[in-house]
């Protein structure tokens, strides 16, 4: 299966599985706009969080990544996972993909500097390791997702304890790629997104990219399945911090130089990490811990659900098309956000005045574009390298059983 197919310039709704699932990419776009431009979590001088701390920081990047888990299922055959040659081209497509977006990430990288962490070369990343499982059946992905959201954690834990600080929110750049490869590679696998968690998020998402997006019983599922997902592993971090001590084995493990009310902070909302055992039960976004997993997954799942459904609806459709439009857009969207946030000088006192101009301008720039040229500039571009690359891998000679039995039509 190639590409999902674009949203048509008449601006006619596509099949509710595509429409839901660009829709679903276009809230994640959105809701990464906002986490990135109200940054601070908790207001100056006050204990209580931020309404973007509270929602979207940390859920965002979940959402947009598992999103894209769905794309690679698409790419590699839907429901019908490919095999044989097909499947080796499409590897070697998905491949190129994602050196093109690294590059463009790592490009970027220079102008976001330490005012925005730019995901496009960790988002790389996870198309390259993706490839490995683009065959497998929705359950073995769930399975392979649950295992490493457990063994991932354990990973970021010990590497703390080993010292690993990463780059502490500064973008990566091609400078980080060749004067420190090492620190770089693992800056990608440990780093501000690891890997060794955000592939549970991409393995997920190509699990649900295997099932029948169409239908409405599936999108109910995934909208229930998802909140209770949520909801289980907040209550379980709440018990076990709030009920069997584990906020005070926190405060004690993080030593008498810390304020006790960083630690709870870092526990409940902020990004943190504590050398204990303790830490795997906190939940706040980017914890990368288990719960948080679980939770954070959960919510994308029952976002997808709901917009699933939602998109069944004739009102819903035409009220959320400009959404899905900007979906299909995210990589030149983001990008250019990037490059405004990262400069800091546009508005950056005036968040909530940015927000709304950047929502404004992305859902205006993305229908414009979408009926006078069609596909967004920069999806244009890989699109192409990736699409080329994939075409000429279909040309090469491969030679193994799944060809042989298929050409003998043993299949």
């Amino acid at each position: 299966m190639a590409d999902a197919p674009a949203m048509p310039l008449s601006g006619t709704p596509l099949k509710d599985r595509f429409l839901g699932v660009d829709v679903a990419r276009g809230v994640a776009l959105l809701s990464m706009l906002a986490a990135n431009i109200f940054v601070v979590v908790y207001d100056d001088g006050a204990d209580t969080p931020t309404l973007a701390g509270m929602t979207v920081t940390g859920r965002s990047a979940t959402m947009f990544v598992t999103v894209a888990g769905i794309s690679l299922a698409f790419l590699t055959g839907g429901r019908h996972p490919m095999d044989g040659r097909s499947r080796r081209a499409a590897a070697v497509g998905i491949a190129v993909r994602a050196l093109a977006i690294g590059a463009i990430g790592l490009a970027v990288g220079y102008v976001a500097g330490s005012n925005l962490n730019v995901i496009l070369p960790y988002y790389a990343l996870f198309f390259l390791l993706a490839i490995p499982f683009v065959d497998l059946r929705p359950r073995t992905l769930a399975i392979i997702a649950g295992g490493l959201a457990v063994i991932g954690p354990l990973i970021l834990l010990w590497a703390s304890y080993l010292g690993f600080e990463g780059t502490d929110g500064r973008s990566v750049t091609f400078t980080d790629a060749v004067t420190n490869p090492t620190g770089f590679v693992l800056e990608l696998f440990l780093g501000s997104y690891p890997a060794v968690v955000y592939m549970v998020y991409v393995l997920a998402g190509m699990a649900i990219g295997r099932l029948d997006l169409s239908s409405t019983v599936v999108a109910t599922r995934l909208m229930v399945g998802g909140l209770v997902m949520a909801v289980v592993a907040w209550v379980v971090s709440s018990v076990i911090l709030f009920k069997l001590g584990g906020l005070q084995q926190l405060i004690d493990a993080a030593g008498p130089e810390t304020d006790p009310k960083t630690i709870t902070n870092d526990t409940l909302w902020d990004a943190g990490r504590v050398d204990s055992w303790w830490w795997l039960a906190i939940r706040s976004h980017h914890a990368a811990t288990p719960i948080d997993a679980v939770h954070s997954l959960g919510c994308a799942i029952a976002v997808l659900g709901i917009v699933l459904l939602v998109t069944k609806l004739p009102i819903g459709r035409h009220l959320l098309w400009p959404v899905g439009v900007a979906g299909a857009m995210t990589l030149t969207i983001y990008s250019t956000h990037a490059l405004v946030q990262g400069s800091g000088w546009l508005l950056d006192d005036h968040p909530i005045v940015l927000y709304v101009l950047s929502v404004a301008g992305a859902l205006v720039f993305a229908v414009l574009w979408r009926h006078f040229f069609g596909q967004g500039p920069l999806e244009r571009v890989v699109s192409l390298v990736s699409g080329r690359a994939r075409r000429a891998a279909m040309g090469w000679r491969w030679t193994d059983r799944s060809d042989s039995n298929t050409r003998a039509g043993g299949r």
